[in-house]
């Protein structure tokens, strides 16, 4: 977001950590993903297409209305940036020149195809232009999810026999390997699954570790400091350390105690995830997530385009402005088609016909 803002010119380093704590949240909800989904499969014995239509019905509807949101969105931002606005310190039009190109020399159909059937983020720049952020940037991630939701229902049949938790590691490793080598193509992001398969792996094999009464006494803040520092040099380990330090936290019992590390990391936990402000956000995060990008393009152009605003006005609009125009937005999509799309899929009479067609 922070190079549709003008952000990322006025504190380049800032914006950089930014990002790189945004890459890494994702990862950390890879992992998670990971987890919920192999709960889900093995709490929830249901057959393929069942499942598939409950994820699609998830995920998909909001998606939609954010995908034709970011089409628009596009646009608006090639019509912003590309007259160089602000000299110099226009953000990003290298980049935004080669989509433009990519789109108006006959990719657009492609791109589009690519979108809808959320496998864009399976596709190589090289085979077509950075699919995995045309249209809407967020959405990268959202890509990968649906490939592992494809996938998940064979791989944690195999995850609960040895042997393939053996195999299903080997071909972890052996796919990333491969993905690190360029053997899949150019991707910015492991948007394919290849690139984000161990990350998957580690929420999958959290949950097959953990048996049900589990718990720890005390939140073991130095173990974790120790692992940070042994694995400072490591480069994407930092969202598995924080995977391990929630995963603590979860499991920290809820019982007196006189160490204020334990009793810390409690009441963190508590009002990071359990707070009524906390579940109001959650819930309302995954539409928030999608549709801020295409509302932080509009407030721009409308601040360059229709206002000739600076560089500095229009990054000040744009927090003020398209912050609350997207929890706006969020409340109305979640409310509106996020929960009546939920709400569609719970229902058996409804949703049986659906997955006896796909079984057929």
């Amino acid at each position: 977001m922070t190079s549709f803002t003008g952000f990322s010119q006025l504190a380049p380093a800032l914006a950089k950590s930014l990002g790189q704590v945004a890459d890494c949240s994702v990862m950390v909800f890879t992992i998670l993903s990971g987890f919920v989904i192999t709960h889900l499969l093995l709490e929830r014995r249901e057959p393929y297409p069942r499942y598939i239509v409950r994820r699609f019905l998830r995920i998909y509807p909001v998606y939609a209305v954010a995908l034709l949101a970011g089409i628009g969105g596009t646009y608006l931002a090639f019509d912003t940036f590309l007259s160089h606005p602000w000299g110099d310190l226009t953000p990003a039009t290298q980049r935004m020149l080669m989509q433009s190109e990519s789109l108006a020399s006959g990719d657009f159909p492609w791109h589009l195809a690519a979108h809808l059937s959320m496998l864009h983020g399976a596709i190589s720049s090289q085979v077509l232009y950075e699919s995995q952020y045309m249209f809407l940037g967020p959405a990268w991630s959202l890509s990968l999810e649906w490939q592992f939701y494809l996938v998940a229902p064979l791989v944690v049949a195999l995850a609960t026999h040895r042997l393939g938790q053996v195999l299903l590691t080997a071909l972890a490793i052996w796919g990333y390997g491969l993905y690190t080598q360029g053997v899949f193509g150019e991707f910015m992001l492991p948007s394919v699954l290849p690139g984000a398969g161990l990350y998957f792996g580690v929420g999958i094999a959290t949950r097959f570790l953990l048996k049900a009464g589990v718990g720890i006494s005390a939140f073991p803040l130095a173990l974790l400091m120790l692992g940070a520092g042994l694995l400072m040099n490591a480069t994407g380990t930092t969202p598995i350390l924080v995977w391990a330090a929630f995963v603590c936290m979860m499991l920290l019992k809820n019982e007196p105690t006189a160490d204020p590390v334990s009793q810390g990391a409690r009441w963190t936990f508590a009002k990071a995830f359990a707070s009524p402000i906390a579940r109001w956000l959650g819930d309302r995060s995954y539409a928030t997530y999608l549709i801020h990008m295409p509302i932080v393009q509009l407030v721009t152009w409308v601040c360059v385009r229709q206002f000739g605003m600076g560089l500095v006005p229009t990054a000040l609009t744009v927090v003020l402005v398209a912050v609350p125009g997207t929890l706006i937005a969020s409340m109305l999509l979640h409310r509106y088609v996020e929960l009546l799309a939920i709400q569609w899929g719970r229902r058996p009479s409804r949703l049986a016909p659906v997955a006896d067609r796909a079984a057929g």
